[in-house]
Formats: structure tokens, C-alpha cells, sequence
């Protein structure tokens, strides 16, 4: 299964004082448990198919020892909707803070194993934990 990640508000806090700029609650894990997956960037540090601002981003909020897991993420290109660097023709999750009214719109086509997954570190500060948990170790391949 493809996982499509976004970076701020979903694996790095963003909008709030205390937590802005840190990473979420269970990133180690929830990189460690994508390892069995294709993993994507579909965020805004790399909607042009170059990887290297995100892996920047990320590299300054894990340990050196999940730096390959950073780098084995693969980029995207999309414009508009970040729905346009998905590829609908394999099952995926795609986890982002910020999903759009327009970007939702194409999920009425998706099949049963096409999700998007709206994380909110906000008021979850816990979410990525409960993801790993309860989600990506029981997702098949």
C-alpha cells in the first residue's frame, strides 16, 4: 500500500506556542512502521518532485539513525491539489492536517482502500501514536 505524508501540522507541530516546531508524539514510530510500505511526499516543501527541502525538514527532527527512513521517501508533483500527486491506481493512505473541500471531491471516486486521513496534533496531540498503533500495524502491504 502507498502512504503519502505531509509534513507541517501532521508530522511537525505548527500554529500553536508551546509545540510549534516539534515533532508529533510517535514520529519515530510511525516512520519505523511506513517501512513496509512506498512512502510519498505530498506536502508544499516538495510538490515540484525534489525531495530535498522535506528531507531537510525532517532530518531536523528525528535521529540520525531514521535519516534512510527519511531519504526513502519518494516525492511528488502536483500544482493545485495535492490529490494530483496521489496515483489512483494503487491503494494508499494519505495523511495531511489540511485537506481541502476540492481535494475531499475526489475521494467520491476512491475505492474502499483509498483514504485520506485528516491528523490534527492540535487537538490530538497523540494522533500519530494512535495511528501507528491502530492503523499503519495492522495495514497490509
Amino acid at each position: 500500500m502507498n502512504m503519502y505524508l505531509d509534513i507541517d501540522g501532521t508530522m511537525i507541530h505548527e500554529d500553536h506556542w508551546e509545540t510549534e516546531n516539534q515533532a508529533a508524539a510517535g514520529l519515530a514510530d510511525f516512520l519505523i512502521a511506513l517501512r513496509s510500505h512506498t512512502t510519498f511526499w505530498l506536502t508544499t516543501h516538495c510538490r515540484d518532485g525534489n525531495p530535498e527541502r522535506a528531507r531537510t525538514i525532517m532530518k531536523q527532527h528525528v535521529p540520525p539513525e531514521l535519516h534512510p527512513d527519511i531519504d526513502r521517501i519518494l516525492p511528488t508533483t502536483w500544482d493545485v491539489a495535492k490529490t494530483e500527486g496521489i496515483d489512483w491506481s494503487h491503494d494508499f493512505i494519505w495523511f495531511d492536517n489540511d485537506i481541502r473541500g476540492h481535494e475531499w471531491e475526489r475521494f467520491k471516486a476512491a475505492t474502499a482502500h483509498q483514504q485520506a486521513i485528516e491528523v490534527n496534533l492540535k487537538q490530538y496531540p497523540n494522533h500519530l501514536i494512535e495511528i501507528t498503533r491502530d492503523l499503519l500495524l495492522n495495514t497490509k502491504r
